[in-house]
């Protein structure tokens, strides 16, 4: 079991690293992320979604959380904009607030699997990862907002009983997303 354990956790550190790079692959990484750049900031917020959320994906490395005032990290796709075969988020978050949590409230509801991957855990739906993108523009996890204080000093056991499943069972919820909806709205 801990050599299984262990495999695991090894895969999924090998798997959500960033590559090596050389002075040389960093200019061409530079090049195409202006380019990529360009063309993202012509696109609709509903476009730049699918984009980075369905098309490109990535993995949050764990930075999906308000630690001490900040979100994300370095590594974490939302905030990362080292790496070019990475999505960058940043138009997206060039929008105003406003447009974003109006436009984030409506993605909740929708269970669809995105190509944005939780570690250690599983891929993110397209309502967790707006709840993750709220907290970005809002600098509060969804643990901290009134009516889901209790999850907060709780202990995951396994991958099905963790933040993430917590989450997800309350965006299904179509009763605690209005609870978790009224709350955003209100920051």
């Amino acid at each position: 079991m801990k050599f299984l354990l262990s495999y695991l956790l090894l895969f999924t550190l090998i798997s959500c690293s960033a590559p090596e790079s050389t002075p040389t692959a960093e200019k061409q990484i530079s090049t195409v992320q202006v380019d990529t750049l360009a063309s993202q900031q012509s696109l609709s917020l509903d476009s730049l979604w699918q984009e980075l959320a369905f098309e490109k994906g990535g993995c949050l490395t764990g930075g999906q959380r308000v630690v001490e005032g900040k979100f994300g990290h370095e590594m974490c796709v939302l905030t990362s904009t080292r790496n070019a075969t990475r999505a960058d988020w940043t138009p997206f978050f060039e929008h105003s607030n406003e447009e974003l949590t109006d436009f984030l409230i409506q993605q909740l509801s929708d269970t669809s699997k995105t190509r944005i991957h939780t570690c250690p855990f599983f891929v993110a739906t397209s309502g967790e990862v707006a709840v993750y993108c709220l907290s970005k523009i809002h600098l509060k996890n969804w643990y901290d907002l009134a009516p889901f204080t209790s999850y907060r000093d709780r202990k995951p056991t396994n991958s099905i009983d963790s933040e993430q499943a917590w989450l997800q069972e309350i965006l299904e919820d179509s009763v605690q997303r209005k609870l978790m909806i009224d709350e955003w709205r209100s920051l």
